[in-house]
């Protein structure tokens, strides 16, 4: 497939005979789950960039990418080549605390990195917050998992933890604890106890969500945080609060971006009070923003950060004063020891530094904003318009609306999701062009014009 001459292309009316097949196989003994059976991509066919086949030969512009997890698209090169040269070693997958994988006898000389450099690689694009450490683990809720667990381990507490709603950390118990997003990820599952919400503070102008509040005892208007906390008409001891978690945008809670002063209102108080500040970077970071880490552009400074998906493994990052120093208070059989995700995590970051897709991300990223707002400026149903470099979403009126536009963009060869209630996200790969940016918008346009009409 020539990437730069690719165009979605629709031969059967998605979903076609074969997809119907695959779909109808793994029902039989999958448990159900968020699947979206009109899209299954054919690993045997060909697919670049944004573009991959399905298995009726339909070729599709995957805005999505996975979910934020192949940042660089379909097939590049560089993770290509990394694969093949790792994959011929068994297991591929090994005790990783108990046991150090090496390749080669000199660790400057490995031909190949391991999950030791990329413990490195990431000490590099953390230097900024001063991270020495970090825990590798199997998906973004481990990674969360973790990250609470060595909050609890270093302040010894009565073990508060804060998160805010509209929150999404994970699906294991612990991290499901803290997600606000939606009441079917949580309904009759028991909770780690002593977790308190606070409203997730998105206000451009003014503050109308309920973060502030004009509190008593001539306080004034001060923030739901520091009412809870204050030393006269706080409920809550600070020195009773393990954690604070905060996305510096809502994932899966619907891409909402949050109020500058909000989030560093939250680093403030968190660093006054000496309470470990964790930041969930597991859709936002490696540059899917434009920086490595989305709370950079908000000034902040936290204690830990978690990270998966674009990196291919779980990260929990920061600094060792944090880190539990005694033996098997963190591990996991598979931690630490994923060689050819943790390789091929190496060489997307590489590969990020290498073609400048940092950059890219911002320049294409303000781009395809401004199409959106165009397209907005077109068809009012779209009420909002946001995103940071390729982290991007719309809003609709009416969830019906949303998910007919979705469907209406597939049947047209682009692939996009849904997020919070009414939104649509937009996840290109770090690498996306101004072509495939096009392609996209006039499908949009496309679709809008059928569906609104």
């Amino acid at each position: 497939m020539e990437r730069e001459k690719a165009v979605p292309s629709i031969k059967v009316a998605p979903p076609g005979p074969n997809a119907l097949k695959w779909a109808q196989f793994h029902k039989m003994h999958a448990a159900h789950s968020t699947y979206f059976y009109d899209f299954i991509w054919d690993r045997s066919k060909p697919a670049r960039g944004p573009f991959c086949t399905d298995v009726d030969g339909n070729v599709i512009m995957d805005f999505v990418s996975h979910v934020a997890s192949s940042p660089l698209g379909y097939n590049h090169p560089s993770l290509i080549e990394m694969a093949k040269k790792i994959s011929a070693v068994d297991p591929d997958r090994y005790a990783g605390t108990d046991f150090i994988g090496a390749f080669g006898e000199d660790p400057i000389d490995s031909p190949i990195p391991t999950p030791s450099h990329l413990h490195h690689k990431l000490m590099e694009i953390s230097q900024q917050f001063g991270f020495d450490t970090a825990f590798l683990s199997n998906s973004g809720a481990e990674a969360v998992e973790n990250a609470i667990k060595i909050c609890y381990d270093y302040r010894r507490n009565l073990g508060y933890g804060f998160c805010f709603y509209g929150a999404f950390h994970g699906r294991t118990l612990g991290a499901l604890s803290l997600n606000r997003s939606k009441k079917v990820q949580r309904d009759w599952y028991p909770q780690i106890p002593k977790i308190v919400e606070f409203p997730f503070c998105r206000c451009q102008e003014g503050c109308d969500c309920g973060w502030k509040i004009y509190s008593i005892r001539r306080k004034g208007m001060i923030s739901r945080l520091a009412q809870t906390i204050d030393p006269d008409i706080g409920i809550i001891d600070p020195e009773e609060v393990a954690f604070i978690i905060v996305e510096p945008i809502l994932g899966e809670g619907g891409y909402d971006i949050a109020n500058p002063e909000f989030i560093r209102e939250i680093a403030d108080t968190a660093h006054r009070e000496g309470i470990p500040l964790i930041i969930d970077e597991i859709q936002t970071g490696l540059g899917r923003t434009g920086r490595w880490w989305a709370i950079e552009h908000f000034g902040v400074i936290p204690d830990i950060i978690t990270s998966a998906k674009a990196l291919r493994v779980g990260a929990t990052i920061g600094k060792s004063t944090v880190f539990p120093r005694e033996e098997r208070r963190i591990s996991s059989t598979w931690g630490e020891g994923n060689a050819i995700s943790s390789a091929v995590g190496y060489k997307v970051i590489e590969t990020i530094q290498e073609e400048g897709l940092l950059q890219n991300a911002e320049e294409m990223g303000n781009y395809f904003l401004s199409g959106l707002r165009e397209l907005q400026a077109r068809f009012p149903v779209i009420y909002d318009v946001r995103g940071l470099g390729l982290m991007d979403a719309i809003s609709v009126e009416t969830d019906d609306l949303r998910n007919r536009l979705i469907r209406g963009a597939f049947q047209k060869g682009l692939l996009v999701t849904s997020c919070g209630f009414e939104s649509i996200r937009f996840l290109p790969p770090l690498n996306v062009t101004q072509r495939e940016i096009d392609i996209a918008l006039n499908i949009l346009e496309d679709v809008f014009s059928e569906v609104v009409s």
